[in-house]
């Protein structure tokens, strides 16, 4: 399993003021930063973290902690350099050093660097761009997301929850300048960011005033209770998958008499 973090900053304490950080001291951010990691991350996992495994003033007991830190960490551990990431931090025995990567996780390709883009290998294709740097100050983009831990509640995130983000995040207000011509890729699942085609069968349920219907017909495939309105945005989309998910919860349920097919991505009177 892969996981995506950046910008933790290890026994930097004057990052707790800059970013507003909620510790009382770098002795407690390096514990929770740590803990987070250590109750996700198993041994056999990859942890990408994408720059500014500390910075500061770099003193010899600073080096020490940081180096501690390191080791504690668990699984397979990447760095993608960040601006605050000296020789020092980059000669530990990382598993892979690079200033970009461009991976592919789970089908999806993923373009890492420390700093946000406005366009990236793979974008026009639903690739991924991840990115750190601008701590709490920024969520990204569509399809370009911030991983750094001041906007994921101070731990590493998957990239399914990633993908979640990417969907809703807005459109980049550059992208036409930077893309010229170039429409911004097809709809995706407000769920799981799954790439749909509207035209198909599994692309076509979309939601609309509390409910999840058949695009072309309005015709309701699910009801949505308040907690699902208020998670699913009005006029997107979503898979089958999802919505078959959706049914396990008590905050969706199928009109009365009706079972849902997922094949047909539609409600269908039970027995037929």
């Amino acid at each position: 399993m892969h996981w995506f973090t950046a910008d933790p900053h290890y026994s930097h304490d004057r990052i707790i003021r800059f970013c507003d950080r909620p510790f009382s001291d770098v002795a407690a951010m390096n514990a929770r930063l740590l803990a987070e990691c250590r109750a996700r991350v198993g041994p056999d996992d990859d942890l990408w973290i994408l720059g500014d495994f500390t910075a500061g003033r770099s003193t010899d007991a600073q080096r020490r902690e940081v180096r501690t830190i390191y080791h504690a960490l668990p699984g397979r551990k990447h760095l993608i350099r960040g601006n605050h990431d000296e020789d020092w931090i980059c000669d530990l025995p990382w598993d892979s050093l690079a200033e970009t990567a461009d991976i592919v996780v789970d089908k999806r390709r993923l373009f890492l660097c420390h700093y946000p883009m406005i366009t990236w290998p793979g974008a026009r294709h639903q690739g991924l761009q991840l990115f750190g740097h601008v701590h709490q100050n920024w969520q990204g983009s569509r399809n370009s997301v911030n991983v750094g831990v001041d906007v994921w509640d101070f731990r590493p995130v998957t990239l399914s929850e990633i993908e979640r983000r990417a969907a809703r995040l807005p459109v980049n207000a550059h992208w036409d300048q930077v893309e010229p011509g170039r429409a911004w890729p097809t709809e995706l699942c407000a769920g799981c960011g799954a790439i749909l085609d509207p035209a198909l069968v599994f692309g076509q349920a979309v939601v609309r005033k509390g409910r999840i219907v058949v695009a072309a017909t309005n015709e309701t495939i699910v009801l949505l209770g308040a907690a699902m309105r208020r998670w699913l945005p009005e006029g997107r989309r979503v898979c089958p998958e999802c919505i078959g998910g959706y049914l396990s919860v008590s905050e969706v349920t199928l009109p009365a008499g009706f079972t849902f097919d997922e094949m047909r991505n539609r409600a269908v009177p039970k027995g037929k």
